[in-house]
């Protein structure tokens, strides 16, 4: 578990790994917690995308805490995303960066398990996976990288977001094992992750890498209307950690 303090506060950045620290340790998970004194060193870190868990102070010097986690959210959805501050007073701006929870100074360690205990929920769905055989090997593949599946000539093809998987197994029997939402049989042949759809036209789903996802005709209008409550689900969920 890679994890972010952003804090310029030397003696707040010491606290506050010392409480991370001993969070890990007692639920024996092995974490890696890197330290910076301004957003713009974290904003250009190589490493950034690794990283599951950010501590932004909002009053950073330079890039404001509130300005990195907006420059974040342009190209990362997942990494969550809690404030430490002195003050409440950016709280309405921080549903606009989907921030998880403001950390009010002094920050102690109750604050800091009850966050992080909110996020231990979060990672262990996202470390779900499914087993499939495949070229007569056993993979394991996260179903949150999962995009779409397709079945053609018998077999199942799971689309993923670096490689395509070809397996068979049933269509229904898959279905089952993902579990519902964010999954939506859109065809018989198709599934779909919705996480990943883009935009809908009169007969598709358009995923985020520009392929395609047909809707069967019978039910259309059903199928549409799930993927419009799935959506509103995510918004209001977002909205109100």
């Amino acid at each position: 578990m890679d994890i972010v303090i952003c804090e310029d506060n030397n003696e707040d950045s010491k606290i506050l790994h010392q409480f991370v620290s001993k969070f890990f340790e007692e639920i024996n998970c092995p974490v890696k917690i890197t330290t910076f004194t301004n957003g713009d060193d974290f904003l250009n870190d190589p490493n950034r995308a690794k990283t599951k868990i950010a501590f932004l102070d909002i009053y950073l010097p330079g890039t404001s805490g509130l300005d990195v986690a907006k420059k974040i959210r342009e190209t990362d959805k997942e990494m969550v995303i809690i404030f430490t501050t002195i003050s409440l007073n950016y709280g309405l701006d921080s549903y606009a960066v989907y921030a998880m929870q403001y950390l009010v100074k002094p920050i102690g360690y109750p604050q800091v398990k009850e966050v992080l205990n909110r996020t231990s929920a979060i990672f262990s769905e996202l470390l779900r996976s499914i087993e499939v055989m495949s070229n007569r090997l056993i993979i394991k593949i996260l179903i949150r990288d999962i995009m779409k599946i397709e079945l053609l000539d018998q077999a199942c093809y799971i689309h993923t977001v670096s490689e395509t998987i070809k397996c068979y197994r049933t269509l229904d029997e898959i279905e089952r094992q993902l579990g519902g939402n964010p999954f939506l049989r859109t065809h018989r042949s198709f599934i779909v992750n919705m996480r990943y759809i883009e935009d809908v036209s009169e007969n598709d789903f358009i995923l985020i890498d520009g392929s395609t996802v047909p809707i069967r005709i019978n039910g259309k209008q059903a199928i549409k209307q799930q993927h419009r409550d799935y959506l509103y689900t995510v918004t209001r969920e977002k909205k109100y950690v």
